[in-house]
């Protein structure tokens, strides 16, 4: 895959976190610098493992041969595998969760564990989707690392200046992004239409 279809993976989950830290943004009285960078480091590192993993559970799959034609394979499972994402953040934006408003003194990284594991199960996946088209390694560990932290960043940052306002907007641009990829994943590198 191209550095900006692996990129726009990666920004279309990493919308995900950016809205779940947008309403925990939207509960704090103010922002613990030491608590942010700690929960940008979990985040981070929680992303990463989950794409390794499933990545590397995938690339084995390949490297033994247990799947034949992995490659061709990897294209139409990782598009399936993005559209299915999309459509798990279009619910998330359709749906209208009950959001406990309290106001709290700083992050509690704790509790985020909980939701960066359940929002890093789709990283898995879509790792594992990547793993069997062979995506460069070193390039999407730098590219979960930087966006994962922005994401925490911006979606704090949003939340506490500006509320929830734009999470179902997020959602809906995550959804898109990720369908853009799979699109473009099956015209370019399954059928051959474009490239």
């Amino acid at each position: 895959m191209s550095w900006i279809e692996n990129i726009l993976i990666i920004l279309g989950i990493s919308l995900d976190t950016y809205a779940t830290m947008e309403v925990e943004g939207a509960m704090l009285a103010e922002v613990k610098k030491k608590q942010l960078v700690i929960t940008c480091a979990l985040v981070a590192l929680l992303q990463l493992l989950f794409y390794f993993g499933g990545y590397f559970i995938c690339y084995e799959l390949d490297e033994h041969e247990l799947i034949p034609r992995s490659s061709d394979v990897g294209y139409i499972v990782a598009a399936v595998v993005f559209a299915m994402l999309g459509i798990r953040l279009i619910v998330k934006a359709i749906k209208r969760g009950i959001i406990h408003e309290k106001r709290k003194d700083g992050l509690k990284v704790r509790e985020y564990i909980k939701i960066v594991v359940v929002t890093s199960f789709y990283t898995l996946v879509a790792g594992g989707a990547c793993g069997l088209v062979e995506t460069s390694v070193a390039m999407m560990a730098v590219v979960i690392i930087v966006l994962s932290i922005l994401a925490v960043i911006a979606g704090v940052y949003t939340g506490l200046h500006f509320g929830i306002e734009t999470k179902t907007g997020t959602y809906v641009m995550g959804a898109i992004v990720l369908w853009i990829v799979g699109v473009e994943v099956l015209l370019v590198h399954v059928f051959g239409m474009i490239g």
